[in-house]
């Protein structure tokens, strides 16, 4: 019975890996040929709470964020694992929303919400870990969102390797060569959106963002925004500004990147340190991270013609 059991769950497991919760309305996708969206990446911090860095009750927090996040269209989570009840049905209303895969041993902690269709929902393992990471399945998530007729985004949600020291490091730079080559094979030519937690830092040496970007061809809107596209450069004696005190001006290990492509243009046109929004009645984080904010303008290129009958 008990090794019946653990089949069964595994099976389950395996499920929860690639289904999409989605309601029962059937939906129409507009055919505008320019629109607007908002991301939002949020490290919830949803382990258990007696281990969780996060000062506040993770279950009312957490109900909270679901409520909060409903002013955004699309939304990437990290570390959803005990709490995802509370996430999903404490008041949220995203009409998509991925599968969660469970608690912390068994699950990567990633979700996505979304007002807007996804399909071709994938979760994938990094294949170096160190440390605490290896206690769960970490790694990214890929996905599909259809903004309309023809305008479709590939949104990856990651949450990479932790920790600075030099085994951690290079555990981390190995997952976003990972990441590269995945986007590099099953993203050709397409928009992409990577929003998550990067655990790391451009002037960090041990970190390799730049050469991830030059691998993908994306932008960071961070740097888009708010340095107007300019890199930080590498600081031997880096120190990071602590995790809780980061503004718009200071780089945030949460980050959004992206890129467009030769059917559809993405502009960032807001970058936001939701410092403001996401507190509780006293004032206090909501989570042992700020969420991060982007508004993107899209606009289909000129010479793009519409399938109203799409097969």
């Amino acid at each position: 019975m008990f090794f019946q059991y653990l089949h069964e769950l595994w099976k389950s497991l395996i499920r929860r890996k690639v289904r999409v919760f989605i309601h029962e309305q059937e939906y129409e996708l507009s055919d505008d040929r320019s629109g607007n969206f908002s991301i939002i990446t949020y490290n919830i911090a949803g382990l258990p709470q007696v281990i969780s860095a996060a000062k506040t009750n993770r279950s009312t927090s957490i109900a909270t964020i679901g409520m909060l996040c409903n002013d955004f269209d699309i939304v990437h989570i990290q570390e959803d694992f005990n709490y995802n009840t509370y996430l999903y049905q404490g008041g949220n209303s995203h009409p998509y929303r991925t599968i969660s895969m469970g608690l912390a041993i068994f699950g990567d902690g990633l979700d996505s919400l979304s007002r807007y269709p996804i399909t071709n929902f994938k979760r994938i393992e990094w294949q170096n870990r160190t440390g605490s990471d290896r206690l769960t399945p970490k790694g990214f998530s890929h996905c599909t969102v259809h903004l309309g007729l023809g305008v479709e985004v590939d949104f990856y949600n990651i949450h990479a390797n932790s920790q600075d020291h030099p085994r951690a490091a290079k555990a981390r730079r190995a997952n976003y060569l990972q990441l590269a080559t995945y986007i590099n094979k099953f993203s050709v030519g397409k928009a992409i959106i990577v929003a998550g937690d990067f655990n790391s830092h451009f002037s960090f040496s041990e970190d390799n963002l730049v050469e991830f970007m030059d691998k993908t061809k994306l932008e960071d809107c961070w740097i888009t925004l708010q340095r107007d596209h300019v890199i930080p450069i590498i600081d031997p004696l880096f120190l990071c500004v602590d995790i809780m005190d980061i503004n718009n001006e200071s780089e945030s290990i949460d980050k959004v990147m992206f890129r467009s492509n030769d059917k559809l243009t993405l502009i960032p046109k807001v970058y936001e340190v939701e410092k403001e929004k996401f507190v509780d009645q006293y004032g206090e984080p909501l989570s042992d991270h700020w969420p991060i904010s982007v508004v993107f303008d899209w606009k289909l290129n000129d010479e793009v013609e519409i399938d109203i009958f799409p097969k």
